[in-house]
């Protein structure tokens, strides 16, 4: 990005996407290792808390500290059209070249109601975050965990499904 726009890409990031978008509680920590406040802590399997980390070993992967209010947010704006030109979410939405896996950023998962929602995750040390939301936009859940623990599998799809398939009574 830097050779493209002459900009950092925590430059870029600020002037296209965090200030336009009022994204608050967003910001690039830097070589800082500790979290704005207030924040959630995060644990290693065996307990051990990892709460501070330089998130520059992630690089722009995850060098980017938010709140899921924040990415709520930034989702919704994305898929609602409020950041690309239609063409460009279309090629994100295009998961044919990655045979139905996987868009550019972005990936879908077919819930058992067979409404399909769109998203990504992320994991750095003692925390995973994920985030859900329609194809428009209109409706997005975020959720973290805050360990390294290995998990229930089946969590995160009931989580989703509670969110986003109808209730039947």
């Amino acid at each position: 990005m830097q050779q493209v726009t002459g900009h950092s890409y925590a430059t870029e990031a600020e002037r296209r996407i965090i200030t336009p978008l009022r994204l608050t509680g967003t910001s690039f920590p830097g070589s800082r290792s500790s979290l704005p406040s207030p924040h959630g802590r995060a644990y290693a399997a065996d307990g051990t808390d990892v709460t501070d980390l330089d998130p520059r070993v992630a690089g722009a992967a995850g060098e980017l500290v938010t709140t899921l209010a924040d990415l709520d947010r930034f989702y919704s704006a994305l898929l609602g059209g409020r950041l690309l030109p239609p063409r460009r979410l279309r090629e994100m939405l295009d998961t044919r070249a990655a045979h139905g896996a996987y868009g550019m950023g972005l990936f879908p998962e077919k819930l058992p109601c067979g409404t399909t929602v769109w998203g990504h995750n992320g994991h750095i040390s003692g925390s995973y975050v994920r985030t859900a939301a329609t194809v428009d936009g209109r409706r997005v859940l975020t959720f973290r965990v805050n360990t390294d623990a290995i998990a229930d599998p089946g969590l995160e799809p009931a989580v989703l499904a509670a969110e986003f398939c109808p209730r039947t009574s």
